[in-house]
């Protein structure tokens, strides 16, 4: 398959693209917006999606033992888990902002300490290195760095999804810390079941999304649209995410650029034969329009 592509303008190197980004519209309008300003067609194929947890009495526990500031440090991975304990301390009526208090907040990644920060908590740390769990280890303080009256205070709580990694836990017990972990979300199939999904939506969204006039294509119109040569790149944004796409899509062109955010995804996806053109440097809406231009400057199949 040889794609063919108008000759592009510096400041829009994307222009000729198709790229599908497999999220729902409200956790898309970052990317949308800046693929789009890179000159690229977005089409969106929602592959995951987020419900609570069919019990939330650990999460609940939890969330009041972070309002009565027994924790030193809580430790958020992604958007989703900020919307999943959004939701939850809606429904114990109260808010996010106050259950965090003064408790220490760290974030992987920019996107995420945004998110926090538009909600008014204030980020403590974010990795200065790679922007994944391995970066949060690394510049994480150890445990015997505290003064002795802080000992009580050492505990971690850290909400994650029911698929994480081990990563954080073991890191930051392997520095002497302390860490709860609990199920925050879980992942499943698109769409989650209403009563069980994760709605909330945070400030950093604002206005209606940038995706929200998008009609959202299936796993069967992506199929029919790569084989005809429609579909030049695809954005994978979690292991999880790519672990969904070789289920429904196991037989991908070779001139199809896969995209991955984030180390672990791009572990995942290799594991299972995927083919990657990049891994954006950053996980953020730039990082990967970056790393979808680089791809294509380095494809002499698509230029």
């Amino acid at each position: 398959m040889q794609l063919r592509r108008p000759r592009r303008a510096p400041e829009r190197p994307l222009a000729g693209m198709t790229v599908v980004l497999p999220r729902s519209a409200d956790r898309a309008a970052g990317m949308v917006t800046e693929l789009r300003r890179r000159g690229a067609e977005v089409r969106l194929m929602p592959l995951i999606d987020f419900e609570q947890p069919g019990s939330t009495q650990e999460l609940d526990e939890a969330l009041r033992m972070l309002g009565q500031g027994r924790f030193e440090w809580m430790v958020l991975t992604s958007i989703t888990t900020v919307r999943a304990l959004k939701q939850r301390a809606a429904a114990l009526g109260t808010s996010l902002p106050e259950l965090v208090g003064d408790t220490k907040v760290a974030a992987v990644g920019t996107a995420t300490a945004s998110s926090l920060e538009a909600e008014g908590i204030d980020v403590d740390l974010v990795p200065e290195g790679t922007m994944d769990a391995v970066g949060l280890v690394e510049d994480w303080p150890r445990g015997t760095e505290l003064r002795p009256e802080q000992s009580l205070r050492t505990k971690v709580f850290l909400p994650q999804a029911d698929l994480a990694a081990n990563t954080i836990f073991e890191g930051l017990m392997g520095k002497g810390w302390q860490v709860l972990p609990v199920v925050a979300y879980h992942t499943v199939d698109y769409p989650a079941r209403p009563e069980r999904r994760i709605t909330q939506r945070l400030a950093s969204a604002g206005a209606p999304s940038a995706g929200d006039e998008l009609e959202p294509i299936t796993a069967e119109d992506f199929n029919e649209a790569v084989a005809a040569g429609e579909i030049h790149a695809i954005v994978l944004t979690s292991p999880s995410l790519a672990r969904r796409l070789h289920h429904v899509a196991p037989h991908l062109p070779e001139e199809l650029l896969l995209v991955a955010i984030g180390n672990s995804t791009a572990a995942e996806s290799r594991r299972l034969g995927l083919q990657l053109a990049a891994t954006a440097a950053q996980p953020t809406p730039q990082g990967i329009a970056d790393a979808l231009a680089a791809a294509l400057e380095q494809s002499p199949n698509r230029r």
